[in-house]
């Protein structure tokens, strides 16, 4: 049957991105460290890198065409979520700061690898919300895999310690007044 009542994507995230997870919620809610903004490697980077290591895959072409549009597609939905679900309170400032004051800026363009691993555990609720037919969640689900596979293969690049700044007070008690 091809009803999508219900129907959503399954994710499955490898284990050392869920500690990379834990870490970085730990980071930003009990250690008070934002992440550095601009990221040096932007989802955008992260999604261009993606799409040319298909390129040299045994993938098929029009495989591989699905798998790119389907990558940017989580790119288009990262620039949406953001602002309104991908990030703790300690961030919302900085958020509001380099992306809603400076009007032109994408999210995808100036953020990096952690929240979109926000946003790839959320894919699951975002696609039941969606009305994609059970062969298109298949479809989404195995690039989402594949996906997660290579962030995780290439951990060390897209994830470094080091992409975090501890908070001032100044900018806590600013922050503090948003919410």
């Amino acid at each position: 049957s091809d009803e999508s009542t219900g129907a959503r994507v399954t994710v499955d995230l490898p284990t050392e991105l869920k500690y990379i997870l834990c870490r970085d919620w730990d980071n930003v809610v009990n250690k008070k460290r934002l992440l550095k903004i601009p990221a040096k490697v932007t989802v955008t980077n992260i999604i261009d890198q993606y799409i040319a290591h298909l390129s040299t895959s045994e993938y098929k072409l029009t495989k591989k065409s699905i798998a790119a549009e389907i990558v940017r597609g989580f790119g288009e939905y990262f620039n949406v979520a953001l602002g309104s679900q991908l990030l703790y309170n300690l961030e919302k400032l900085q958020y509001k700061e380099d992306c809603e004051n400076k009007g032109t800026v994408q999210p995808c363009d100036i953020y990096g690898s952690l929240h979109l691993l926000r946003m790839m555990v959320k894919i699951g609720e975002y696609t039941s919300a969606g009305s994609f037919s059970n062969q298109n969640l298949k479809v989404i689900e195995e690039h989402l895999e594949d996906f997660l596979t290579y962030l995780n293969t290439n951990k060390s690049m897209f994830f470094p310690p080091k992409n975090y700044q501890v908070a001032t007070h100044e900018y806590i008690n600013k922050n503090s007044k948003l919410h």
